[in-house]
């Protein structure tokens, strides 16, 4: 009987109402954003919380393809942000929490943290009470900025310099809120948290490979687009596609030069066997290049056409969406 009422309990916030360290602390001030867009839609949170907190804290493209974030990131704690500096990393808000803590090159993408995470009354009244996977996530969220922000220096990066933090949070009370949530959250284990934050820091790169690439979320939109396309411009594209065809044209080049002149030369200009292989090699790049400007021009032609058709079905789409929206007000 114990173990029924234990397993349909209400969850709690991770953190006590009254901290048990730490100064006078003043409360938060809590305000959300009158209207967030969520897709093609403008949604006012006061309307319905919940969907815009799942919206807001449940990593859901992180999640469809949680069987292979290992090969985007290690199972460890994300680098403080001290150390995001000193790796010469800049840091990019970001208000979508799938893409928190994802890195690309020199930049890493971070979401703010709200107050109304640090508001207990908050999360007794909507984070507690709605679905397990949203208070999961509220919970992993927040130990994402207990690994960013573990010193003081970090306080001041994120407060300061990144607007990373509500401006009238104070050191002294994150210290108190800090070491309050980790007594409570099991940041060893992790089993109070959602799964994508079994790991820290995830590469873009390998993640629009995933996305592109992989069963569970395979789809014409995910081939041409990947998880998070770092630039929609075409130069930047073939660079990141076809940037290792240049090695090898400067490959067939250079032994081309060297084939010329070592069938110059006396030992090996009367080799039969040796000018059939040159015949061979130089009969394969001519192939080789022109096949591989002709896949250039293919995949230019393809992603042009693509482009184009998903633009004109989106066009109508939204179109005959808000023409229905209006006819349905007017009726």
């Amino acid at each position: 009987m114990g173990g029924l009422e234990e397993a349909t309990a209400m969850p709690s916030p991770p953190f006590s109402q009254h901290l048990s360290s730490g100064p006078e602390l003043k409360p938060l001030r809590v305000i959300h954003p009158a209207t967030v867009a969520v897709g093609d839609e403008l949604v006012r949170p006061i309307d319905d919380m919940n969907a815009y907190l799942e919206g807001e804290l449940i990593p859901t493209k992180l999640d469809r393809v949680y069987r292979h974030l290992h090969y985007a990131g290690a199972p460890r704690f994300a680098r403080p942000l001290h150390r995001q500096k000193l790796m010469g990393r800049d840091v990019v808000i970001t208000e979508n929490v799938s893409e928190h803590l994802i890195w690309h090159r020199a930049k890493i993408f971070i979401k703010p943290l709200s107050s109304y995470l640090l508001d207990y009354k908050f999360w007794v009244d909507h984070l507690c009470c709605g679905s397990e996977a949203l208070h999961k996530s509220a919970c992993g969220f927040l130990l994402s900025y207990i690994w960013l922000v573990s010193r003081e220096s970090d306080f001041q990066l994120a407060r300061d310099e990144m607007c990373l933090l509500p401006k009238d949070l104070e050191w002294e009370y994150w210290v108190a809120f800090a070491e309050d949530f980790t007594r409570k959250v099991d940041t060893k284990h992790l089993g109070q948290v959602a799964r994508r934050y079994q790991y820290g820091e995830l590469r873009l790169s390998r993640l629009n490979r995933i996305y592109r690439y992989s069963p569970l979320v395979f789809s014409g939109r995910n081939l041409f687009r990947g998880f998070l396309s770092p630039s929609i411009w075409y130069a930047e594209l073939f660079r990141q596609n076809f940037g290792w065809l240049l090695g090898a044209f400067a490959f067939f080049s250079v032994s081309l030069s060297g084939l010329q002149v070592a069938l110059a030369t006396e030992q090996l200009g009367s080799n039969a066997d040796f000018h059939r292989a040159s015949y061979g090699f130089a009969v394969f790049s001519l192939v080789a290049v022109t096949a591989s400007i002709v896949a250039m021009i293919l995949t230019w032609f393809i992603l042009a056409l693509y482009f184009y058709v998903s633009a004109k079905v989106y066009h109508r789409r939204v179109q005959a969406e808000r023409r229905k929206a209006w006819n349905n007000e007017v009726l």
